[in-house]
Order: structure tokens, then C-alpha cells, then sequence
């Protein structure tokens, strides 16, 4: 603690001392009277004890709590006196010279350090000291002989106040001890100046800086960090002291330095940051969004990037050359929302029929992760391809292509394309076209036909050595095959065509073998036997799909009427017993009429699903597309098995997205892909369960689903959960014959589209169905391809 507070109550602790040496004194001549013995001893006893009693009475009497060592033991010898209630001290020596536990850190780091001194080397203190308590006590250390003491006494008053002085500037002295250390430890320069801007105080880095050796140079000398002197510090920032940024040599080497100055007592502190990693950052990252820009510039790709307070941030020349904008409006960063707006005024975009329902739809890629592709048919005739992505710093990038040429040019590739395969169909030659490397590429089915061919085989690009050995085994002159294999091999600089005869049991072939200028080798093979025996064959063929066409139509007219029919009759009888026309049942016939209806009706829905495969397999199952609006199927379908969930304590939910209204489809059949769904997971799940069942769009398609929280499908049937037939029992549950999910996938497919199962054991069963908003072959229906 302050030794002048210590200095000034020495004299009370020379005069504590000079008590306790009288009071031994005393003591030890009582002791040397009594063994004399005699009157005048007794007299001087009792002298000696009265003044004895008169100092332990003083001693007593003030608050003080005494702590005496003898020799070298840790703990006291002995602990007197006591405080009296005017401070709070530990009762247990070991306690009271655990000084932690009762001190403050700073007061219990002085007085153990003075104790040791006070043991060791016998120097005395008087410090001030503070407890945990917050109450300032005198600490006095003395020897006298072989002993140590200890002596703590209670402040007040004008003491207490001077002692609290002592210690808070003992605190606030250590502190600036600390701090000083710190600064003078720092990684980067570190100043104090006076009023006058003259340098008081640098740290060692400051020093190094300057290459200088020592900081009380650097002082001396009012040495400056280059560029720092000619700073207007009245320019300084306000809130961060910042001068600005220098460059100085430090080390060998230039350094970029932020240099800041901030007012304090009696001047200001300053300090630099190093900041040459930042500045050369900063650079390369200029160096690289010029050379990015320069390149984006160069793409024929419109490019937009907006922030994510949906400005528009960065566009490049492709973007401005796209749409008919001025380009000093675009380069005062719009909104995304005001160029769509001025977009639609010049009737850039896809016509609306929504227009803000359609602009808010476009302003939520900056609320969604996904990136999100869209085709815009413009009113001038162009088609763009717009791709919207996120952008890694926030907002979103838009990427507009001009697709008109290549989608035009593409749709006449595969028109060209279509008409070419469609002729090589359907000519009477067989066709061949052979590679360079001798391997089969084209084929039409002609030549497959000639020639007896699997078509497996030839899409497998087999060598006209493996056609040759083949064909010469149909042919009847086996040479031939070597004269066509020859014109595709030969390797002469001059290749021309080759004509030839091959007889094939009763056909006689012609064929031509003509070098193309890529290397390639068209073969022909014209069948030049008889025409009409050509005729008949092919009107033979034509009669029996014909007749195979009736069987097939007679064979589903005869099951519907036949089975169909009977079951109506029945399903009717057993309905009239029901309501009472034969007059009135009881309980236990009732209960027969209930089977019987439920019965027949299950065998009516299994005929139907029977009927509806075979039509499907056959190709005689037509869609009935209409525009069917979802929210009211679905609500239909859960409408008319009420009853049965009803009957399962069953709770469904109907889960429908806000951008789902329409979609083209046959409403008959896709109510039935539901009801057969729903009639699953109602039989699937236990009593009190609940249901899912809803529609949301994505990607242009429609996903309807139906889930439930039964006992779910273990993973090695879901393969076959499918197909036709395939039933999996549930004991003391449903079971069907298996073709609910056979028809839904029927059905599905036959809509073109797709439908998908996830189940897991105890949790539960979801099947996704998923259609094109459009319907099935949409390219092909111009009515029905309008947004659904």
C-alpha cells in the first residue's frame, strides 16, 4: 500500500511496541519480587501489578486485534485483543492470516508481500488495507527479540479518509501499471501527447516504427511517424478520432497505417492500425470486379444484378442493349419492381393476365433460396430464357438469354430431324447407314425386317463383319455379303458406288452402296419380288390386326355388359331389402344386406379396375382433359368418404398452396387416383389418426398427395407396391386385391406424369402424385397450353 501513509502512523505503532515491552517488563519483575520475598518486595508487587493492571486495562480498551509469531512456525504463536465490533475479522488464526479470504486482492497481495519482508528481514510496515467488506483497516508490522507481531486496528475519521485516499491511489496506480504494460506490449504504435501536441509517451512499437532503439528517444527527439505531421487533426472523424491513412516504412518495408487520435486529459492518445493487408485486398478486389465487369460486358448474356434492397446494383451492356431503357436511369440503381413496371409500359414482358399477382410472384426470389428458371414469350416475338439465383451477398442475379434463333433453329432441326426419321420409316428399302469405322449407326425397320434382325442387336452398333457373317447365312449366295462388305471397308482414294443382286429364300434384294463424303456408307435394299405378293402380305397383316383390334373391343364389351350388369341387379336387390320393400328385416338379416351391398360394390370397384388396366394395356382408354379446379375435387373426393372416416374416428386434413387453382386433366379419372389413395390410408390407419391430403404447384407441375400415419410399408414391398396384385395384409385391417395403386399409376402415366411412395415403418405412408399443369401432349392442344 502508500508508504507515506505508512510514515505517518509509525509513531502510533513505536508507542504499541513500548506498552508491550513495559507490560513484560512488569511481568518478569513480579515474578523475580515473589521469589525474593519481603516487605519491600510485596510493596513493589503490588505497585508493579497495579500499573500492570492500568496497561492491560489501556490495551483492552482499544479496538485492535493482535497476531504474534515466534521463530520461523507459519501459523501465530498467539492472537489477542479484539475489535469490538468496529470491524469484521476472521475468529481462527489460520483464518486471519489467509488473507485472501477476507481481503481484497489488491490489499491481501501488499500485506502478505509486507509479512514476508517483516519475518525475513525484520523490515517494519504500516500500510492501510481493505476487506471484502469494504471496511478500511491499519495493518502494522513489528519485531522485537525472536518475535514478529502483527497488529490490525479500525480506521475513522480523517485517518479512514486519507487511508481510503492511499489505497485508491495504490489501486488506480497498479492499474496504470497494467494498462502502461499493456500499451508498451501492443502490436501497433501507441502515443500520449501534451496540450501543446508535444509527445509525452510511445510505446515500444512506435519506437520500432521510427527505427529508433529506445521510446525515451523517440521522445526526446519529438520523432514523428512518416506523413503523420502534415495530418489536419481537425479533420478528424468525430466519432472514431480517425486522422486517415499514411504510408511509412516500418521494417524495411512500406506499410499502409490508419493513424487515430482521440482527446484524454491533459492532451490526447493516438494509435495507428496497420492496415496494408486490407488496402492490398481492397486493390485486388478492385482489379478483380474491373476485370469481372470488363468480362461480363463482353457477353452477349443480359446480366442484372440487384442488391438485397432490391436495387439494382450492377448490369452490363448485353442488360441495357436488351430493352428498350436509357441507361442513366439504369445507372441511378431502380428498384426491380419499377423496371418490371417500366418494362410492362414498353411491353417487354410475357403479357399478364395478373399483372401485380405476376410481379409480386417474380419479386419473391428474394425471399427464396432456389433458383428459379422461367421462359418469357415477349409480345415483339422474342423468346428469353431467365434464369433467378440468389447472389452470395445478398439480393438476387437475373441472367437473361436471347433463345429466339436457337429455339427456331432447334425446332427446325427436329422438325428436319422428325421428317427424315419418319421417311426412313416408313420406306420400302431397307436403309443402312455404316461408319467410318465400319460400325452400324442408322437402321430403319426394313432393314431389320429383310434381314431378320433384332432390333436389340442392331442398336447394339454391330460390324458389318457381324452383318456379313449373318446375311450370308439367309443369302443364297453367300459371295454377295463379301462385295457389300468390301465397298464399306475398301480404303481407296477414290470410292464409288456399288450395285448388286442377293436372292433371300424367296425375295430377291437389290442393293446399293454409296460413299458419303464424311466417310460414312449408305446401304439400300430394295425388294424387287412380286408387288402384289408384297400387297397381300401386307393387307394380310392389316386384317388381322384389324380382326385382333375387334377381339379386343368385343372381349371389353362382352366384360362390362356380362359381369356389370349382374352386379347392378344385385347391388339394386339388395338396396330395395334394405329400405323395407320386401317388408321389414331384422337385425341379423339387415347385417346380411350390409355385406351383401358392401360386397358387390367391392366386386363392382374390382371388375372396374379390370376393366380400366385392359382398356389402358390396349390402348383404348381415352382422357376426358378439362380444366379442373383442385381445391373443389378435393374436398369432392373427401366428401364421398366421409362415412368412412366417420366411422374411424378419422380426421383429414385438406392442405391446398395459394398459387394452386386449376389445372388440366380428366377430372373423372384423377378423383379416382384420389379416392382410391384416400380409401388406402382411411384402411391403413388406426382410429383416431389423422390424415393429409393437398395439392401445391412446382416447377410447372401440380403435386397431388395423400399421407397418412399408419404402420407404414417395409422397404422390400414398396418396390411392388405398384404392381397388379400385389396386396399386403394387415392383420385385423384392410386389405384389397391389390390394384389401387396399379390404377393410380395407370392413371397417373396416362396423364404423363409421375407418381412416387415414401413410407417408413410406424410412421407412416406418402404418395405423391404429379401432373403437368398443362396435361398430357399440351405441344399438341393450343386450347388447353393457357396457364392454368
Amino acid at each position: 500500500m502508500d508508504a507515506g501513509f505508512g510514515s505517518s502512523l509509525a509513531g502510533d505503532g513505536v508507542a504499541l511496541i513500548a506498552v508491550l515491552a513495559v507490560t513484560g517488563a512488569f511481568i518478569l519483575t513480579r515474578r523475580m519480587l515473589r521469589r525474593w520475598g519481603g516487605k519491600t518486595a510485596g510493596q513493589r508487587i503490588a505497585d508493579l501489578e497495579a500499573r500492570l493492571n492500568e496497561a492491560e486495562t489501556a490495551i483492552a480498551a482499544e479496538a485492535h486485534v493482535l497476531v504474534i509469531w515466534r521463530g520461523k512456525s507459519a501459523l501465530p504463536d498467539r492472537v489477542l485483543g479484539s475489535m469490538h465490533g468496529a470491524a469484521t475479522l476472521p475468529e481462527s488464526p489460520e483464518a486471519l492470516i489467509a488473507f485472501p479470504s477476507w481481503l481484497d486482492r489488491d490489499s491481501a497481495l501488499a500485506l502478505a508481500d509486507c509479512l514476508r519482508d517483516l519475518r525475513q528481514h525484520g523490515t517494519p510496515f504500516n500500510i492501510a488495507i481493505k476487506s471484502l467488506g469494504g471496511e478500511l483497516l491499519e495493518a502494522d508490522g513489528r519485531t522485537a527479540g525472536g518475535l514478529a507481531t502483527l497488529r490490525f486496528r479500525p480506521l475513522a475519521g480523517e485517518r479512514r479518509d486519507i487511508a481510503a485516499l492511499a489505497h485508491e491511489a495504490h489501486r488506480l496506480g497498479k492499474q496504470v501499471e497494467r494498462l502502461s504494460a499493456v500499451l508498451d506490449a501492443a502490436p501497433l504504435p501507441v502515443w500520449l501527447r501534451g496540450t501543446e501536441g508535444k509527445l509525452l509517451w510511445v510505446n515500444q512499437c512506435y519506437a520500432a516504427a521510427v527505427d529508433a532503439q529506445d521510446p525515451d528517444v523517440v521522445v526526446g527527439q519529438g520523432t514523428e511517424l512518416a506523413g503523420r505531421a502534415a495530418m489536419d487533426r481537425t479533420a478528424a472523424s468525430v466519432t472514431t478520432g480517425c486522422l486517415g491513412r499514411i504510408h511509412a516504412v516500418v521494417s524495411g518495408s512500406m506499410r499502409a497505417l490508419d493513424v487515430f487520435e482521440v482527446p484524454v486529459s491533459g492532451g490526447t492518445a493516438g494509435f495507428a492500425i496497420d492496415m496494408t493487408v486490407l488496402e492490398n485486398a481492397e486493390k485486388e478486389l478492385d482489379r478483380h470486379i474491373k476485370a469481372h465487369t470488363s468480362t461480363l460486358n463482353k457477353l452477349d448474356t443480359a446480366i442484372a444484378i440487384f442488391g438485397s434492397d432490391q436495387r439494382l446494383r450492377f448490369h452490363n451492356a448485353a442488360y441495357a442493349e436488351l430493352w428498350p431503357i436509357d441507361s442513366d436511369w439504369l445507372d441511378s440503381h431502380p428498384p426491380d419492381a419499377e423496371i418490371l413496371d417500366r418494362l410492362r409500359n414498353q411491353r417487354c414482358i410475357p403479357e399478364q393476365a395478373n399483372y401485380r399477382e405476376w410481379r409480386a410472384k417474380q419479386l419473391t426470389a428474394y425471399t427464396t433460396i432456389e433458383p428459379r428458371e422461367d421462359w418469357w414469350h415477349l409480345p415483339d416475338g422474342r423468346t428469353l430464357h431467365v434464369v433467378c439465383e440468389q447472389h452470395p451477398f445478398g439480393g438476387v442475379t437475373y441472367l437473361y438469354e436471347n433463345v429466339t434463333d436457337e429455339l427456331a433453329l432447334e425446332s427446325r432441326y427436329n422438325e428436319l430431324i422428325g421428317v427424315q426419321r419418319e421417311t426412313l420409316d416408313n420406306l420400302e428399302e431397307g436403309i443402312a447407314l455404316l461408319g467410318s469405322d465400319g460400325r452400324l449407326k442408322l437402321y430403319n425397320p426394313a432393314f431389320a425386317q429383310f434381314w431378320q434382325l433384332d432390333p436389340e442387336v442392331l442398336e447394339a452398333q454391330p460390324h458389318i463383319e457381324e452383318l456379313a457373317q449373318h446375311g450370308s447365312q439367309l443369302a443364297t449366295d453367300s459371295s454377295s455379303w463379301d462385295e457389300v462388305r468390301y465397298s464399306v471397308t475398301r480404303l481407296d482414294a477414290e470410292r464409288k458406288p456399288v450395285t448388286g443382286k442377293i436372292d433371300v429364300s424367296d425375295h430377291v434384294l437389290q442393293f446399293v452402296a454409296v460413299p458419303l463424303p464424311d466417310g460414312n456408307t449408305l446401304l439400300t435394299f430394295a425388294d424387287i419380288s412380286d408387288s402384289a405378293r408384297m400387297e397381300r402380305a401386307l393387307r394380310d397383316r392389316a386384317d388381322a390386326l384389324e380382326a385382333a383390334d375387334r377381339l379386343k373391343n368385343m372381349f371389353l364389351s362382352n366384360v362390362s355388359y356380362e359381369i356389370r350388369t349382374p352386379l347392378t341387379s344385385i347391388l339394386g336387390f339388395a338396396e330395395g331389402l334394405q329400405i323395407g320393400l320386401a317388408g321389414p328385416l331384422t337385425a341379423k338379416q339387415q347385417e346380411y344386406v350390409r355385406d351383401i351391398r358392401r360386397s358387390s360394390t367391392d366386386l363392382k370397384t374390382i371388375i372396374d379396375a379390370i376393366i380400366d388396366l385392359t382398356a389402358i394395356d390396349a390402348g383404348a382408354l381415352e382422357l376426358k382433359l378439362e380444366h379442373v379446379e383442385v381445391t373443389s375435387l378435393l374436398e369432392s373426393v373427401a366428401e364421398k368418404l366421409a362415412n368412412q372416416i366417420d366411422e374411424r374416428d378419422l380426421t383429414l386434413n385438406i392442405e391446398v398452396g395459394a398459387d394452386v387453382n386449376a389445372f388440366v386433366a380428366d377430372a373423372k379419372r384423377v378423383e379416382q387416383i384420389l379416392s382410391n389413395l384416400l380409401s388406402n390410408a382411411i384402411g391403413f390407419s388406426d382410429r383416431g389418426a389423422t390424415i393429409r391430403m393437398g395439392a401445391k404447384k412446382t416447377r410447372g407441375q401440380l403435386q397431388l398427395w395423400v399421407s397418412d400415419q399408419g404402420r407404414g410399408i417395409e422397404p422390400e414391398f414398396q418396390k411392388q407396391a405398384f404392381d397388379r396384385f400385389q396386396s399386403r395384409p394387415v392383420p385385423g385391417g384392410h386389405r384389397g386385391p391389390g390394384l389401387g395403386l396399379a390404377i393410380v399409376k395407370s392413371f397417373v402415366e396416362l396423364h404423363e406424369g409421375q407418381v412416387s411412395l415414401l413410407s417408413k415403418i410406424n410412421q407412416g405412408t406418402t404418395v405423391l402424385c404429379t401432373f403437368p399443369l398443362d396435361g398430357p401432349g399440351a405441344a399438341q392442344r393450343p386450347d388447353m397450353r393457357k396457364t392454368a
